[in-house]
């Protein structure tokens, strides 16, 4: 089996370096893997590398270009598109693969024909400078037990599917304009058509972009905005499952959300901000009290899904930063 890795990005030239750098040190035959690149309207330079790099690369390195950005869901479909093996890994140009993650993809690939893998990815050590890292480790696959997860846990940073169960269900949804819940969909929309996914929990890559937990939040706040209304209208019976009902009344033909007012979402948002900046922390800024740690930061998520459900504000605009 034949594995292309397809890795959008975006005016992050430095890490796409790292990224990339990391894969070619892969241990398997080069004939049994190359990688898509979509450049989705870089400015910064990224452009010009990819083509001196595709040059020296001599085949394995496929660049994809469009005209203008398109956003996260269309350039991983461009990239989908593109590729030339039977499966498809998704990676984020700020993740740094340890040597063996493409042939333990590839196992698991040849071991269940037709399902999909999810892999567990962590945060850089260097990158490492607050509680909320530690929380962000702990969440999706790294919640797994036994051989299978559930398709909410697929993320983009390190998983891989048959490409033609991806195209079947028509890639990802491009109407998912803003950042979030793409991936989400796709996965729900895999496992409906009777893909099954399974855990990658070694080795593990590592995630070396840093955000503060302000940034993450707002995020979190834009996924709200229209990512998670688009969800809930096209996955409804899904959202129990997501533990998302909260934020939105089931009882109608569509989901309504419950979320009314700003001014309360903002202002308990803020207490619960506070109270985490304020937690304390072991060695490596390790949350003391981790569970109760954990329980905050859900209410945080919350409280900036129910900030975003309220926000007047238009759409925000079309990019792929993760």
């Amino acid at each position: 089996m034949k594995l292309t890795v397809v890795i959008p990005s975006r005016d992050k030239l430095p890490l796409l370096q790292r990224t990339l750098a990391a894969l070619w040190d892969q241990d398997l035959p080069a004939e049994s893997w190359d990688v898509v690149v979509v450049d989705d309207g870089s400015r910064d330079g990224t452009g010009a590398w990819l083509a001196e790099e595709s040059a020296r690369r001599q085949g394995r390195l496929t660049v994809v270009a469009p005209p203008r950005n398109v956003g996260r869901a269309a350039a991983r479909n461009l990239g989908a598109r593109a590729a030339t093996a039977a499966a498809v890994l998704f990676l984020d140009d700020d993740i740094v693969a340890p040597p063996g993650l493409l042939s333990a993809h590839l196992a698991i690939l040849a071991r269940h024909p037709g399902d999909g893998t999810i892999g567990l990815v962590r945060t850089a050590c260097d990158v490492i400078d607050a509680p909320h890292f530690h929380y962000l480790d702990t969440r999706g696959v790294a919640k797994a037990v036994g051989d299978t997860v559930p398709a909410r846990y697929l993320v983009t940073q390190n998983t891989a599917v048959p490409r033609d169960a991806f195209l079947a269900v028509g890639g990802f949804d491009e109407s998912f304009r803003a950042y979030g819940f793409e991936d989400m969909d796709l996965g729900f929309r895999l496992e409906d058509a009777g893909v099954v996914f399974r855990p990658l929990l070694a080795p593990v890559p590592e995630h070396v972009h840093h955000h503060t937990l302000a940034q993450w939040l707002a995020k979190k706040r834009e996924c709200g905005h229209g990512p998670l209304q688009h969800l809930a209208r096209r996955h409804p019976h899904r959202l129990r499952e997501m533990r998302l009902g909260v934020l939105f009344d089931l009882g109608g033909a569509a989901p309504r959300p419950r979320c009314r007012s700003r001014f309360w979402a903002g202002l308990f948002a803020g207490a619960l901000r506070r109270a985490a900046a304020a937690w304390p922390t072991g060695p490596r800024h390790r949350p003391l009290a981790f569970r109760a740690y954990a329980r905050l930061l859900d209410l945080l998520v919350l409280t900036a899904y129910c900030q975003g459900l309220t926000d007047p504000m238009s759409d925000p605009p079309v990019r792929d930063d993760a």
